[in-house]
């Protein structure tokens, strides 16, 4: 099968994570793949450039055909004459290339192919997305589970039968063992201490990611005995100058500021095996990938009830899911793993396997061409 992906921008979020892994997926089924995208946009760090840059070139090296369109960074006429050439030759791209589906992974690029009359299929990626005047309605919207799923047909204009539900997969590399000399020098190079039970967090960095709730939840309704055992690690870079200062005032007039250790966002891979209890206290999210990669891990994981937690979890079984803002729930959770190392140890091994058995690429790539199936033998080729 031909497919095409057209992503708006390569950036440092789920959206490419999942188009990445997804590609790879399909390229390793043996699809052809062709995607359109802005790239690496200006105005980032020279550490995120490098970061991104990576990416990039993972998608180069897949094999792939990539077609990037010019992003202006001037002033409001030089980017609205860079916009209306690029959206000329994204669409004599569509046109051009033979693909048997269309695939925009940034909703906002569905006015696209829609202005050709082609079918397309774009994911619900964002609990956030409203329709607006770039988004149309897809001939099939993926929902990433079952709540984004009924978040699709109550917002953005969805019919049950043409939402279906493929959840997210990860690279099985999450399960693979990283060496305890790695894990040791990370300890070692962010002082993180190896006496403690490591509480971690994987994500952006702001208000929406509910650090505040987890470090409310420790500060205010853990055991003094129980934070005497705890160290606490934040992976993740900020979203806005102000959610700096935003975590930075939390942790200060908490008395945890001596417990708590902030790296900025790389790969989680080792830090996930670094964690003995991951948390992700999240106010909104559409699946929560960062669970299923700490499951995977073999961490023991506790989420908030937002978007996907039950499609990952069994709550008590295979991880713990307490709710949204509830901060003494998510409290009462840890201090019973705190107290019981085989609790912590049972839930981590059976969340490992779950996360094998449903979550990972190959079975997400699996369940997409499915999708793709459904409306590819009515796709006019250009």
């Amino acid at each position: 099968m031909k497919v095409l992906f057209i992503l708006s921008r390569i950036e440092k979020n789920g959206v490419t994570t999942h188009t990445l892994d997804l590609a790879k997926g399909l390229i390793e089924q043996g699809h052809k793949l062709t995607m359109i995208t802005g790239g690496i946009s200006g105005g980032v760090t020279n550490e995120h450039f490098e970061f991104l840059n990576k990416i990039q070139s993972e998608f180069e090296n897949l094999g792939m055909t990539l077609k990037t369109f010019t992003i202006s960074n001037g002033n409001i006429l030089s980017k609205l004459f860079s916009s209306v050439i690029s959206m000329i030759q994204i669409l004599y791209w569509i046109m051009s290339i033979k693909v048997d589906v269309i695939h925009c992974q940034s909703p906002n690029t569905t006015f696209l192919p829609w202005l050709l009359g082609k079918k397309f299929i774009t994911t619900v990626h964002s609990d956030l997305l409203r329709k607006n005047i770039m988004y149309k309605n897809p001939t099939k919207l993926i929902a990433v589970s079952k709540e984004s799923k009924q978040y699709g047909i109550d917002f953005l204009g969805g019919k049950s039968e043409d939402t279906p539900i493929v959840l997210h997969g990860i690279s099985e590399r999450f399960s693979q063992e990283t060496p305890k000399t790695e894990i040791a020098a990370i300890s070692k190079k962010y002082s993180i201490p190896n006496n403690k039970i490591i509480i971690g967090f994987v994500g952006r960095v702001t208000p929406v990611k509910g650090l505040d709730v987890l470090i409310k939840a420790v500060d205010t309704y853990l055991a003094t005995g129980l934070k005497d055992k705890i160290h606490l690690v934040f992976l993740g870079d900020y979203f806005l100058n102000t959610d700096k200062k935003w975590l930075n005032d939390l942790i200060q007039s908490s008395t945890l500021s001596e417990k708590i250790t902030l790296i900025p966002f790389q790969d989680p891979k080792p830090f996930y095996q670094l964690f003995d209890i991951f948390v992700l206290p999240s106010r909104s999210d559409t699946f929560g990938l960062v669970a299923v990669e700490a499951m995977m891990s073999g961490c023991c994981t506790i989420r908030s009830d937002s978007f996907g937690a039950y499609d990952q979890i069994a709550n008590g079984e295979d991880g713990f899911i307490y709710a949204i803002e509830d901060a003494e729930a998510l409290a009462n959770i840890l201090s019973d793993l705190l107290e019981d190392d085989s609790l912590r140890e049972t839930i981590a091994v059976k969340g490992k396997q779950k996360a094998l058995d449903n979550f990972t690429i190959k079975t997400m790539t699996s369940n997409t061409v499915k999708v793709y199936q459904s409306i590819a033998t009515n796709t006019n080729h250009a």
